[in-house]
């Protein structure tokens, strides 16, 4: 089997433990990546999230329901339809069905690394915001290779300030989300859940060894020794367009 028949096995199984997670919604409890990441994200949300809201490459929409408990509208947008709740199908590159200034919030979560060109999506960002509309945007520093062929970069916390700069957004917060450990762990939690834990018996008995050990535990770990200055899993930016931006 070649790297990508590999790939796609993998992805094959991990599709049908993450359809079983967020069913129950538990899809954060996948690794302590994910949970580390779900906790940096609610947070920003219940801070941030206002008035009228962008799901912006939603996915499985995960956070929809918490961004409407704060947003008086949420509009999701995604290059295809995998929740059965996407309103539009765009790429966020090129979004013309979006009028300008016309967004309060956008939440953009583990999809830049996915479009060959970010910046076009960041000055699309940008334009459908309005003024001191807000961005809450996160992506990997540290990641195995997802999604491929359609996984294209990395990002550093100076090329995150670049990318805002260049769509005249200021940053607010640009933050770690784990540390070493953190991104160590991830794929610990994907070799056992999407092995073992593939086993329909052995789902939930895997499941739970894997939230208890790898997940709530090595988090401690990862909190005290994580190095996360230096070795960062992802990372939270949370921008906002100023009154006289693009």
């Amino acid at each position: 089997m070649g790297h990508i028949g590999q790939l796609n096995w993998l992805r094959k199984r991990r599709r049908v433990l993450e359809d079983s997670l967020a069913a129950r919604g538990r899809a954060h409890t996948l690794s302590l990546a994910r949970y580390r990441l779900h906790r940096a994200i609610t947070k920003a949300i219940s801070e941030h999230a206002r008035g009228v809201c962008l799901d912006a490459g939603s996915g499985r929409s995960p956070y929809k329901r918490m961004l409407q408990q704060y947003a008086e509208h949420v509009t999701s947008v995604d290059v295809e339809d995998r929740s059965g709740e996407t309103d539009i199908i765009a790429d966020i590159q090129s979004m013309p069905q979006l009028p300008d200034a016309s967004f309060d919030t956008i939440l953009c979560s583990q999809v830049l690394e996915h479009v060959p060109r970010p910046w076009n999506a960041m000055r699309e960002f940008a334009r459908v915001l309005r003024p001191k509309g807000v961005l809450i945007l996160t992506v990997p520093h540290l990641s195995i290779i997802h999604e491929a062929p359609h996984d294209y970069y990395r990002y550093t916390r100076y090329g995150l300030k670049a990318l805002c700069e260049q769509a005249v957004l200021e940053v607010l917060k640009l933050e770690p989300t784990g540390g070493l450990w953190c991104f160590l762990a991830h794929s610990c939690s994907l070799a056992l859940t999407c092995t073992a834990g593939s086993v329909p018996p052995l789902r939930w008995p895997v499941w739970l060894v894997n939230y208890a050990l790898l997940v709530r535990s090595l988090g401690i770990v990862d909190r005290f020794f994580g190095a996360p200055g230096i070795y960062p899993c992802d990372y939270l930016v949370v921008a906002h367009k100023s009154k006289t931006g693009a």
